[in-house]
């Protein structure tokens, strides 16, 4: 209980400032776009893996520069050894593998129907030479610096060993490894440039359906406190006409039930405000309980009925959008990966250039400073297997790829078929709805006269103002439903051309 109360306390000047804050206003959709751009974390994290891309790539890329290694060594020998001999190192294909896999980003388009509304509310094994007295032995060794061997004859005796050494070691690319592993690096950068657009037009998506969603919500809360007032006075009209003796009791019971429906439609409508409110400040990247307050739109700005010829949506959505461009690098990039994965068993160089300070030569070794120069070719011979099986997971990669792009390229098609069914449903509801409001309206106002005439009952008046609300509600559905459809279908079939130009510069 005591840990609770200071929680409590502890809170108590976060709710305070939360609740003095001012509202952000917003006065427009794209002041709301700039503030998702800026605070969105979903297009943030997407802009961190292109930058990890690039450094993932610039690390597989070190191959192309030289590998410089250094080293210092201290021994006392029981059996005075003298080592002498020459080796090469650095990377070698087996080492160069790509890292990126041959798969489109993100989930399936089409996955998610539309629904219409219905107008109501680390490094290899490393085997170390044994050193016995008298003998001459041999060890290899492996690593993520490379391959290397040596060679070494030791004497009888005892002694400390001091040496300093240093090396420089660059792989020689002779059948285009690294150009390949280059082209790959290359083509997994592009992809992550395209899913940051992706990421990008699918914020603009939702920031506009949370837009218009807030304005949908506060249009519902303004019909649902205009059909409390009009219940209001409607009482108060009735009350007065049984005061009169003109209507029963059973009347003003009436009125007084329908105030109390409205009432509680209308406290429905004030949180659901405030629901979509909290999930639009979320969506720009702004603390859930940040007050927002919207400018809506006005008539003139609710733009007109566009082309909605399948075709030419279809060919705009199969070129302008990230997804479809994806598909391509992402196919280019598996046959990519199988060449790369061939070229593991391919001969390879290594040329370098090392030098050595020993302050006590000894053995046959007797000058304190001594080089080398190296140049290795190798013929690679059998790795147990592991480029087969490469080979067959890229080949795999292949497949997969392609029934990806089916499944992705009939999902888009679907997708902008949808959205112009969407489109056209709510525009037809739009038109129908404005209609239906003014013939309400009037069915409202007839109902109200024919009532305080006393030829017409309570339940004539409480229907017509049912009728009337279901109307204005359906109308602001339908206006938001239609904004909303315009928003998909643009997701859908991809930015114009015009804008993307603009966008570009």
């Amino acid at each position: 209980m005591r840990h609770a109360l200071l929680i409590a306390l502890l809170l108590l000047p976060t709710l305070a400032r939360a609740q003095d804050a001012e509202p952000l206003k917003i006065t427009s959709l794209e002041q709301a776009l700039a503030l998702a751009e800026r605070n969105n974390p979903n297009l943030l994290q997407s802009v961190e893996r292109l930058v990890k891309t690039r450094a993932s790539v610039a690390q597989i890329l070190a191959a192309k520069r030289p590998q410089i290694q250094s080293g210092a060594s201290y021994s006392r020998l029981l059996n005075v050894a003298s080592s002498f001999g020459g080796g090469g190192g650095g990377l070698s294909p087996a080492q160069l593998q790509n890292p990126f896999p041959a798969q489109v980003q993100g989930g399936t388009p089409g996955s998610q129907p539309v629904t219409l509304s219905t107008g109501g509310i680390g490094g290899g094994p490393v085997t170390r030479s044994r050193q016995t007295g008298g003998t001459t032995t041999t060890g290899t060794g492996t690593g993520d610096s490379g391959t290397g061997t040596g060679t070494g004859f030791q004497l009888k005796g005892g002694l400390n060993n001091y040496s300093f050494t240093a090396g420089i070691t660059q792989l020689i690319d002779l059948t285009g490894l690294l150009k390949a592993a280059e082209s790959l690096g290359d083509l997994e950068t592009k992809i992550q440039t395209l899913e940051i657009e992706k990421t990008r037009l699918d914020l603009i998506q939702s920031v506009k359906t949370g837009y218009y969603g807030v304005l949908r919500a506060e249009a519902q809360l303004t019909v649902s406190d205009a059909a409390v007032a009009q219940s209001r006075e409607q009482l108060r009209v009735t009350e007065a006409q049984k005061s009169a003796g003109v209507v029963a009791e059973f009347d003003v019971l009436r009125a007084r039930t329908q105030l109390l429906t409205n009432e509680q439609s209308l406290i429905s409508a004030r949180n659901q405000v405030a629901i979509t409110k909290n999930a639009f400040a979320n969506s720009l990247g702004l603390e859930p309980s940040t007050p927002v307050t919207l400018t809506p739109p006005t008539g003139a700005e609710i733009p007109a009925l566009p082309d909605l010829a399948e075709t030419p949506l279809l060919a705009r959505a199969l070129t302008a959008r990230p997804e479809a461009r994806q598909l391509d690098l992402s196919v280019r990039k598996s046959t990519a990966n199988l060449k790369l994965a061939h070229r593991t068993m391919d001969p390879f160089a290594t040329a370098g250039i090392s030098a050595s300070y020993n302050p006590k030569p000894t053995g046959f070794v007797q000058e304190k400073t001594t080089g080398s120069l190296s140049l290795a070719l190798s013929f690679p011979l059998s790795d147990g297997g592991a480029t087969r099986a490469a080979i067959d997971s890229a080949r795999s990669d292949i497949r997969s790829v392609a029934i990806q792009q089916d499944q992705w390229l009939r999902g888009i098609r679907a997708e902008v078929q949808q959205a112009i069914i969407a489109v056209k449903d709510a525009d037809e509801r739009l038109k129908s709805a404005a209609q239906n409001v003014v013939q309400a309206r009037e069915a409202y106002r007839l109902a109200g006269v024919r009532f305080k005439a006393g030829v017409d009952t309570q339940l004539s008046v409480n229907d017509a103002q049912t009728t009337l609300t279901q109307a204005e509600s359906a109308q602001v559905n339908a206006r938001y439903d239609y904004l909303i459809a315009l928003a998909r279908l643009e997701r859908a079939a991809g930015p114009e051309p015009e804008k993307k130009k603009e966008e570009t510069k």
